[in-house]
């Protein structure tokens, strides 16, 4: 019974449609303000390329751009820092300097009952192991370069590259050309030297997947937390300048802030943030920042280029004093394995820049 009425129903459906008269499929208008999409070829291949494309484009406008975010006021020097403090705020912000840092009288010395504090001697210096808090339970670590037998000149912060240790830059052991040991030359020359060490790029498998270096590793962490391991780094060396301007009382003690290649991108972000400064140092880093997006990513600072190139972070040294040393910068190629390929370029190399208030 039940296939004699389905056979029925069947039947009625044919009769009914034979005797409705053909119907033509009907194109669906398209929405307000679209077109139908007549693309051909590799769509997803296209649509990377146009977003490329819009990308670069936005970053060569950002140089343009840069102007409404700056009201200068150049009628003295107070008024000049005054009225690019906003300007600082902003830089604290997005490079994530938010935490306040830990006070400390001095930085401690790292000995144990077999290795002393002191790990070094130099021409009229003593090295010594130290650590210093900086924010939360982050501290900075690395030498202090004491001056002996003659008045100290200076307190300096010398900042190595990524690539480099401490002792290298203070002529301790092998790896850096002696010229090049920048802090061991500070120290000769009668300054007081403290010198981080900087989180390295040292590549390793994380939780045997991705194979990133550390400086990566920590940038995404500090992403989700709203930092940024150049704040975290910045944080360091601005907790040295506390104690340096603590520890000199009263007294007119010059500070400077002088690095290298990563060392000296930090030195630049500091002494643009920090007008206890004195004299800012920037060796092997500087220029056109427009190919950021090629460098490592842990250089990457969500709205950087929209408000600071760095021309811009220079002018926030002034009227202090700046020196542009236009010298071989590091060269590094990274592979993508689960991390950000990238690479490091040193631009064309020139005569050495010197500029002075």
């Amino acid at each position: 019974m039940k296939r004699i009425v389905f056979a029925s129903i069947t039947l009625l459906a044919l009769a009914a449609a034979e005797a409705r008269p053909e119907e033509k499929a009907v194109e669906p208008a398209p929405l307000p303000g679209t077109k139908p999409l007549t693309m051909k070829g590799d769509i997803a291949s296209q649509l990377v390329a146009g977003v490329d494309k819009f990308l670069l484009n936005e970053i060569e406008k950002s140089v343009e751009r840069r102007a409404r975010h700056w009201k200068r006021d150049f009628s003295s020097a107070e008024a000049y820092n005054k009225s690019i403090e906003p300007n600082r705020e902003r830089l604290r912000h997005i490079l994530g300097l938010r935490d306040p840092r830990v006070p400390f009288d001095a930085p401690e010395l790292i000995a144990t009952t077999s290795q002393p504090a002191l790990v070094g001697k130099g021409t009229g210096f003593e090295v010594f192991a130290v650590r210093w808090p900086a924010v939360g339970d982050i501290h900075g670590e690395g030498l202090l370069l004491v001056p002996t037998g003659k008045k100290k000149v200076a307190d300096v912060v010398a900042i190595p590259d990524a690539d480099q240790t401490p002792e290298q830059i203070a002529g301790l052991v092998e790896g850096v050309p002696a010229e090049s040991q920048f802090a061991r030359r500070l120290a000769e020359s009668g300054c007081r030297v403290i010198v981080p060490t900087l989180i390295s790029r040292k590549m390793e498998k994380r939780n045997g997947r991705a194979n990133l270096t550390s400086r990566e590793y920590l940038y995404r962490s500090a992403f989700e937390l709203g930092r940024h391991l150049i704040g975290y780094e910045v944080q360091k060396i601005l907790a040295a300048v506390d104690w340096f301007t603590k520890d000199a009382g009263k007294k007119t003690v010059k500070i400077g802030v002088i690095g290298y290649g990563e060392g000296g991108m930090l030195a630049l972000y500091a002494g643009a943030l920090d007008t206890r400064i004195d004299a800012v140092c920037v060796s092997g880093y500087f220029g056109n920042r427009n190919r950021i997006w090629e460098q490592p990513i842990d250089r990457n600072v969500f709205g950087l280029l929209d408000e600071f190139g760095d021309v811009e972070l220079a002018s926030m040294v002034s009227p202090r004093f700046l020196i542009l040393e236009n010298t071989k910068a590091p060269e590094l190629t990274l592979p993508g394995e689960g991390g950000a390929p990238a690479r490091l370029v040193p631009p064309p190399q020139g005569p050495r820049v010197l500029q002075a208030d």
